[in-house]
């Protein structure tokens, strides 16, 4: 039986990508169609005064809430895993070119050739046990309000490196055990893991 984590954003450190003009919202989704012929790359950037610098970006920064993002280390990484259960969207991340006063000298180095894709999970998998999850109902409309416990049916996810499931309003990543330990053997930076019951 295969190990099932959720994606999150770590606590400390956050680096938050912007959409850098005005666009239409662009929605997480969970219903697994392909994005990639039709998709127009949004400029993204860090804005200046959320921008906060250590000694290094994250990997998987934050953008449009929980919409996986990674650079092109991470990509290099993690494709090979991944590749027949995404597609890497690219965004149009732009360094300050005209607005370098507004940074400091330390995050222009940082910026400099940075490139970033957002991560469209294609495989969706109806695996949620709903008599054995706690959840809330929306009393009004009969939607899912809450889901203080989840747990998966056993032998559902089978080898699904990562994965969505298709409940409304709550679109959130699932990987297996193998994505965990290859960003956590490669030092990759920016995610949380939260386990999930199975079973």
């Amino acid at each position: 039986m295969t190990t099932v984590w959720r994606l999150d954003h770590t606590d400390t450190h956050i680096n938050s990508l912007s959409l850098r003009y005005e666009r239409p919202p662009i929605y997480p989704r969970n219903d697994g169609l392909p994005e990639l012929e039709t998709w127009e790359a949004p400029q993204v950037w860090y804005e200046p005064l959320d921008f906060r610098v250590s000694k290094s970006l994250v990997n998987f920064p934050r953008w449009t809430g929980i919409t996986p993002v990674c650079d092109a280390h991470a990509m290099s990484i993690v494709q090979p895993l991944i590749s027949e259960h995404v597609e890497f969207l690219p965004l149009d991340f732009r360094a300050p070119v005209g607005d370098g006063s507004l940074y400091s000298e330390q995050a222009l180095q940082l910026l400099e050739g940075k490139s970033y894709h957002a991560i469209n999970v294609l495989t969706t998998l109806d695996c949620m046990d709903y008599e054995r999850s706690e959840i809330t109902y929306f009393e009004s409309t009969g939607g899912i309000f809450r889901i203080p416990k989840m747990v998966l049916k056993a032998d559902c996810v089978g080898d699904a490196p990562i994965f969505k499931l298709p409940i409304r309003n709550r679109v959130r990543t699932y990987v297996s055990d193998e994505f965990k330990q290859l960003v956590e053997a490669n030092n990759l930076t920016g995610l949380e893991f939260r386990k999930i019951r199975i079973g």
